[in-house]
């Protein structure tokens, strides 16, 4: 019989259900990400509570979810398969004893090559010597194809076994092949209501300035884990997978610091320093136009004459800051229920935006966000203050650096800004407006960290003709 664990039950029971194991592969068998990947954290975190080295890894490679913010998804396991990448370096080691974590790392749209990799053989007879565990953050759809062979399965359903068994086919046929189901990991809340067990009230419809339930279809991302960086003798790799060759990278890297090097010390010899470092050779008197002292008023700049002249008196927060921070609510599975919410936080007087975001080939969540904001003390105010008003869970919402956004132009007024937002929402883009020091209000759409995140907002853009650059946004709320 499988067993089914709720989240109470893990630090208890998973240190012995996976002893006899040194490669698991923890599956989402649900839409909700956010919920998923948050339940691979706590899977981890309490097999590592046993004593044993944990290493959990982000394998989904095109859409990953289980870095933190701060640290960022940067060197991870496509570095280190398909790039060469020591994982000496990459893994994280994380502020849990005995717990690691190495990342997605650089995107890419191939996972299956990824998956098939011979490195995994080697990787998995490291740990099976070692007698650590392996943890794999997997898809079903890549099981089949995984050359790491896991000793079992971890499904992650929130409505327990029936969903695990109904919803995803990939997974039924991995259990047909062979491959031991081990535990289903399942919400507490969603298996008493599809067992009517304690059911939730009927709530009355929201009013105009409540946010609607979302928690059937929202993905809230886990509260992200600080890494750090491991020293080399924390390294769970240290003696189950040899350091790899260095790659050509590094001697390049050798070969630009040589000539950098060599560049300046030449400049140094002929005076040339101070246009490097601002500073001047020793025994060269400073020129008088450098002790001049700098003007008060910069020379103004030429005007387009067919941009409209800034206001008298701007608001006192319109200036050109950047945005970068945001405070993600919810992500949802389509574009209507993301703009429904959005309209209500704006009818509670929170600004927000909705982000596309591609999720494997086909599939795609519509993230909402809240803001942008100019710091991260702004954002975490608000998130504050939707909790303290129970528009958010205790725990739900995040607070987010994404600084890129789609530029979509600039219009001379807000009421012909607010015509073309309306024009791209009828079309199902969800742009939003910011204005600009020179009087100007720009259109910006999504909420990104790096460019590959925004490639389903830019299908969505290519019919409307709308399509522009990704740039860091700035402006004011208008």
């Amino acid at each position: 019989m499988v067993t089914q664990l709720l989240t109470a039950d893990l630090g208890s029971t998973v240190p012995d259900l996976l002893a006899g194991s040194s490669v698991v592969a923890i599956v989402p068998a649900t839409e909700l990400l956010g919920w998923s990947a948050e339940m691979a954290w706590e899977v981890a975190r309490a097999a590592a509570s046993g004593g044993r080295r944990t290493v959990l890894i982000d394998c989904f490679v095109d859409a990953p979810t289980l870095h933190g913010v701060h640290e960022g998804n940067t060197e991870g396991l496509v570095d280190a398969f398909e790039y060469g990448a020591s994982l000496n370096r990459i893994v994280q080691q994380q502020p849990q004893a005995d717990l690691f974590f190495i990342p997605a790392g650089t995107y890419t749209a191939a996972a299956e090559p990824l998956m098939q990799h011979p490195r995994w053989k080697r990787l998995s007879a490291g740990f099976r010597h070692e007698e650590a565990l392996l943890l794999l953050y997997v898809s079903a759809e890549h099981l089949a194809g995984l050359a790491a062979e896991p000793d079992g399965l971890i499904v992650l359903a929130p409505q327990g076994q029936g969903l695990a068994a109904a919803e995803s086919p990939a997974l039924a046929e991995a259990v047909g092949r062979g491959m031991p189901l081990l535990a289903v990991v399942a919400d507490e809340s969603a298996v008493a209501r599809a067992s009517g067990a304690h059911p939730m009230p009927t709530a009355p419809p929201p009013a105009a300035h409540e946010l609607p339930d979302v928690h059937e279809e929202a993905t809230l991302e886990p509260v992200p884990v600080r890494p750090s960086r491991p020293s080399r003798a924390s390294a769970p790799f240290a003696l189950l997978a040899p350091e790899e060759p260095s790659s050509s990278r590094g001697i390049w890297m050798l070969v630009i610091l040589v000539v950098a090097l060599a560049g300046l010390a030449l400049a140094y010899r002929f005076g040339g320093l101070e246009l490097v470092f601002g500073t001047k050779p020793r025994g060269q008197p400073t020129p008088a136009a450098a002790r001049a002292p700098a003007p008060t008023t910069a020379p103004a700049a030429p005007r387009d004459s067919a941009m409209p002249a800034a206001p008298a008196t701007l608001p006192a927060h319109a200036a050109a800051l950047p945005l970068p921070f945001v405070v993600q609510v919810a992500a949802l599975p389509s574009i209507a229920g993301a703009f429904t919410l959005r309209d209500t936080l704006a009818a509670h007087g929170t600004p927000a935006l909705v982000a596309p975001v591609r999720l494997g080939a086909t599939r795609g969540i519509y993230r909402v966000d809240a803001g942008p904001f100019a710091t991260r003390r702004s954002a975490d105010s608000t998130l504050a203050a939707l909790r303290q008003a129970g528009l958010l869970p205790p725990n739900a919402g995040l607070t987010l650096s994404l600084p890129l956004s789609i530029s979509l132009g600039s219009r001379a007024g807000r009421a012909e800004a607010e015509a073309e937002r309306a024009r791209l929402r009828a079309a199902g883009v969800p742009a939003f407006i910011l204005g600009q020091p020179d009087g100007t209000f720009m259109l910006f759409a999504g909420a990104y960290d790096v460019p590959a995140q925004a490639s389903l907002l830019q299908d969505l853009l290519t019919p409307t003709g709308s399509a522009d650059s990704l740039v860091p946004r700035s402006g004011y709320l208008p």
